[in-house]
């Protein structure tokens, strides 16, 4: 059953209506989805979805709402604040006119890993009903079988019934290789693997890891959200085993997880904890908890309880009680919420009784106006032990803004910003005339992503404090990218203040992104003018000057700065080496582009885009000279390092529209250099992307032949059939043809021919 032909078909004639921004968005939302950009999807659904329902096509709002669902459950581990949605979503797709949708079946898989997500154990025989009657409607043909048989197995995990589970997979894969499915889905099997450990079979479960590690490296990689899933899962059965190094090996770094990873990760550490004393320090408190606050705030109860005791038991091995105690009241909160509590209720009241036998509150080290310094003078700092002390100094000494500061920072280094806020706020109300204790709540506002308190700051200083008011405010619109509402609020600030250089950077920086050049290189000049040696103020106003083609000013810094330029006067145009070129395209997403460099601060796109894409090939740019990435430390990886820059200013656009990429056999040298000289006859670009080790299959022989594959750029303006036109005639002569599918899918050109090419030569 091939679920996505409608989508296909939609997709055609959207394009042919105009409405190419909803026919890339069908693309997008779902490849977002799958490889863990949940950020991307939320950002772009609100559009997707008022499309929907503004083109009346409610198979469509089936489908935006499904991967929207999709996206906030498995990314995000979302649960109870989630259901709402999910329940809303399933009556939605099972409406007349509407449960014939294909993804109104995938519908009822989002309903049941809600469930789970909230409590698994609880909702168990629910999902079990649910997913028995689903697979009752559908066949192993559909993608939708293996979906709805994971979470049936899933399940029966939850259920205590490994080895029925164990049984189940099998059946389902042996179904699914009937009807031609020669490799079966990687997390179809690690699911099988984490059955396997479940009922005792821990090596098979290792065994069958590796290989599907093995297969997704020979198909050229895998998402890494569904490696770091079975890296987690191997970690977690090598820890179980005392297997500790390589089990700490295995574990992937918390920092490059999403949510949807928190769950196993924090079984997974915590076990290896127990079984390594030596791992289990504040920063694993930290980590544990930062999970344990996302499943609160999520309403994922069952997780929440789990983390809450895994996290509790090890802040008490360390002497943490304060962390032991916040996790406590945590896991007591969402035990009332678990549909069965028999197995975790003895568990928690055990932690209860442990903690009551720990005194309430320590003494403190040194008398507590010496607390400040003393801390200070520690060189291996615990701040989940320094945050009792400073709690209780602060109630000794309330007006002591460095002891406010101090505990602030203790509580958000253990993870607790919102204890740190709260802390924060309670004091600035009491003392909105003392700055630095302002600065640093603004700071974990920002860091919270708090539009509401950061606006109930600002307004509560505009009074007794206005200088920090308008600072919070335009840091607040900054986040926000509201380049004049940050230069309304920072020129008023320097006016009063004509000495504060940070305000005059800030609002030369939102000048400079405002596209107001004059009024940011004036003040770049000020602040150089300021300065007695040269440093970073030199250097941004080098990159200003470039934005602004003030090439004079450009080689007056480059002198200063000890840069060699070329010539005296005119533009700075030289080569400088190569380097990628990082823009900002919108709804959080970036994109880095090779460039040559043409002077310090500038560079020209050499590469094309292609759609959705803004097409950015020939752009000469300004860019800030601060690498957004550091060269490594390596000596042999420094020397191929390419730096990578953030653009600021487009001085010149290139002058490329549509880009086409092309596959299949090399011409041969002659053939392509034909090519290459009529396309640039009329102005168009072409980038080769395929190396020397590329290949093809002959359909004649059925042995490897070179292969190639490159871009071919039009100038602007010109049509995407004129594009396939020229294409056609220029390549029609090849002994192996070319194709093009996804160009003419995107043209809504017939594609068939590419696609039997495809085929044939293996693309």
């Amino acid at each position: 059953m091939d679920i996505w032909a409608w989508v296909w078909t939609l997709q055609n004639d959207l394009r042919e209506a105009g409405q190419g921004r909803v026919a890339d968005l069908i693309d997008s939302i779902p490849d977002d989805t799958f490889n863990s950009r949940p950020e991307r999807v939320l950002a772009a659904l609100p559009e997707a979805i008022a499309a929907a329902r503004a083109l009346k096509n409610p198979w469509l709002e089936v489908f935006f709402r499904h991967w929207g669902l999709n996206n906030r459950l498995s990314n995000l581990a979302e649960g109870e604040v989630a259901l709402s949605e999910a329940v809303s979503l399933i009556e939605f797709a099972h409406r007349e006119g509407h449960a014939e949708c294909p993804q109104s079946v995938c519908v009822t898989q989002d309903i049941a890993i809600c469930y789970g997500n909230i409590d698994g154990p609880g909702w168990a025989p629910d999902i079990l009903a649910v997913c028995e009657e689903t697979l009752a409607r559908i066949d192993p043909s559909w993608p939708c079988f293996c979906c709805i048989s994971r979470e049936y197995a899933e399940a029966l995990l939850d259920s205590g019934r490994p080895a029925e589970a164990v049984s189940f997979l099998a059946r389902q894969a042996d179904a699914m290789r009937g009807e031609g499915e020669t490799t079966l889905d990687p997390a179809f099997q690690a699911l099988q693997a984490r059955a396997l450990w479940k009922s005792g079979e821990a090596e098979q479960a290792l065994a069958l890891l590796a290989a599907v590690d093995r297969q997704e490296e020979e198909d050229g990689g895998s998402d890494p959200e569904r490696w770091h899933l079975r890296a987690i899962l191997r970690a977690t059965i090598l820890a179980e085993r005392g297997e500790t190094e390589a089990a700490a090996e295995a574990l992937p770094a918390w920092s490059d997880l999403t949510a949807g990873a928190y769950g196993g990760w924090v079984q997974a550490a915590c076990l290896l904890a127990q079984r390594n004393p030596s791992r289990n320090v504040w920063q694993l408190g930290r980590q544990l908890h930062l999970s344990l606050a996302h499943f609160s705030r999520v309403g994922a109860h069952f997780d929440a309880v789990t983390a809450a005791v895994g996290h509790a038991g090890l802040a008490l091995d360390r002497g943490a009680t304060w962390t032991a105690r916040r996790a406590l009241a945590i896991a007591q909160a969402h035990l009332l919420k678990l549909r069965l509590r028999d197995t975790l209720a003895p568990v928690v009241a055990a932690l209860d009784a442990r903690l009551r036998q720990v005194p309430a509150a320590p003494a403190l080290p040194v008398p507590v106006q010496e607390l400040a310094e003393y801390l200070r003078a520690q060189e291996n700092s615990d701040p989940e032990k320094d945050v009792e002390w400073l709690l209780a100094a602060c109630a000794q000494c309330p007006d002591d803004a460095e002891l406010a500061e101090f505990a602030a920072a203790a509580l958000s280094a253990c993870g607790t910003v919102d204890e740190a806020c709260d802390h924060l706020w309670r004091f600035v109300e009491a003392h909105p005339a003392v700055d630095s204790p302002i600065y640093r709540l603004m700071s974990l506002l920002l860091e919270r992503g708090d539009p509401d308190q950061l606006a109930s700051l600002g307004e509560f200083l505009a009074g007794p404090n206005p200088q920090a008011a308008r600072w919070v405010r335009a840091q607040w619109a900054w986040k926000r990218k509201q380049w004049a509402e940050v230069v309304t609020h920072l020129s008023a600030y320097v006016q009063d203040d004509p000495d504060a250089l940070g305000a005059r950077r800030l609002w030369a920086s939102a000048a400079l992104m405002q596209g107001d050049l004059a009024t940011a290189l004036r003040l770049r000049k000020e602040l150089v003018a300021a300065q007695e040696q040269p440093g970073d103020d030199h250097w941004d106003l080098l990159t200003v000057a470039s934005a602004s083609q003030d090439w004079a000013t450009v080689r007056e810094m480059g002198g200063v700065l000890g840069l060699t330029l070329e010539g005296e006067s005119g533009p700075v145009e030289e080569p400088w080496g190569v380097a990628y070129v990082r823009f900002e395209e919108g709804n959080g997403s970036v994109r880095d582009l090779y460039a040559q460099r043409t002077g310090p601060a500038t560079a020209r796109v050499l590469v094309p885009s292609h759609a959705p894409h803004l097409q950015h090939l020939g752009d000469w740019v300004a860019f800030d000279v601060a690498l957004v990435e550091s060269p490594p430390e390596d000596e042999a990886e420094r020397a191929q390092f390419v730096p990578t820059f953030r653009v600021v200013h487009t001085l010149a656009p290139g002058s490329y529209g549509e880009s086409c990429f092309v596959d299949g056999a090399a011409p041969g040298e002659a053939a392509f250099a034909a090519l290459g000289e009529a396309l640039a006859a009329r102005g168009w670009h072409i980038w080769v992307s395929s190396g020397e080790d590329y290949r093809v299959t002959d359909p004649d022989t059925e042995e490897p032949i070179e292969g190639l594959h490159f871009t071919v750029t039009a100038q602007k303006g010109v049509s995407m059939v004129e594009i396939d036109r020229v294409l056609r005639e220029l390549t029609g002569g090849w002994r192996h043809p070319a194709c093009w599918p996804r160009f003419a899918e995107r043209a809504g050109l017939d594609t068939a021919a590419h696609m039997e090419i495809v085929k044939r030569y293996r693309l």
